[in-house]
């Protein structure tokens, strides 16, 4: 059977998913994916995807869709069961962990980890992949949430941490053995405590008095 474009689209994503998480998104060849995808003209990422930059965008902006209905459902919980820190950290961390569970989603981790240390929180979750989905709304939850231990700004910043460990953490984990690491279930759940215990930690000097110390009353809102 002749292939469509849908076809040669899909084919071209999965080979360029690839190359990304084995090369880099900037040091994958295009000729590579091309040829990968059975392809014989390198222009074809460019008639797709419009450019490297913009197949890049697709793989985080499908690695975000995939966790749209898991994380909406949290959403519609919250509305009449507010969660507390370690729920929110819950929320955030477990589905991007799921996507340990199929190679399309071991692929998308590593990708994933290779923005990481670009990320900034109040960008990241207004533009982008990320702007506008569940995801968006959990995390401003997120620093509401860890903003009570520790004021706003602080709270983006800790974060901003916990999106560059996670993901770097994930993406050790996809490109390890299966058997590499506990149980994922059991992995998971360990993440989630020690993030949680992360952000919920006081501020420095907020309970000593020290000159120059924010206490977290002083700072309210989020985003």
């Amino acid at each position: 059977m002749p292939r469509t474009s849908a076809d040669t689209r899909r084919a071209l994503y999965l080979a360029g998913l690839r190359r990304f998480a084995d090369e880099g998104w900037q040091s994958a060849r295009v000729r590579d994916i091309v040829a990968d995808a059975g392809q014989g003209n390198d222009s074809a990422i460019n008639y797709h995807f419009g450019s490297r930059r913009g197949l890049l965008a697709q793989i985080l902006a499908d690695g975000v869709a995939r966790m749209e209905e898991e994380r909406r459902a949290d959403l519609a919980c919250w509305r009449t069961d507010p969660p507390d820190l370690p729920e929110a950290v819950r929320a955030v961390v477990a589905p991007l962990a799921d996507l340990l569970l199929d190679e399309e989603g071991r692929c998308t981790l590593r990708v994933i980890a290779q923005l990481g240390p670009l990320t900034e929180v109040g960008r990241t979750v207004t533009a982008g992949p990320v702007g506008g989905t569940a995801l968006q709304d959990q995390l401003e939850v997120l620093v509401s949430e860890t903003a009570r231990q520790c004021g706003t700004e602080m709270a983006r910043h800790r974060v901003r941490q916990l999106v560059v460990v996670v993901t770097s953490d994930l993406a050790v984990r996809a490109e390890a053995a299966p058997d590499s690491f506990p149980p994922h279930r059991e992995y998971v759940t360990d993440l989630v405590d020690w993030m949680a215990a992360g952000l919920g930690r006081p501020r420095v000097g907020a309970a000593t008095g020290r000159p120059g110390a924010a206490a977290p009353a002083q700072e309210t809102g989020t985003h």
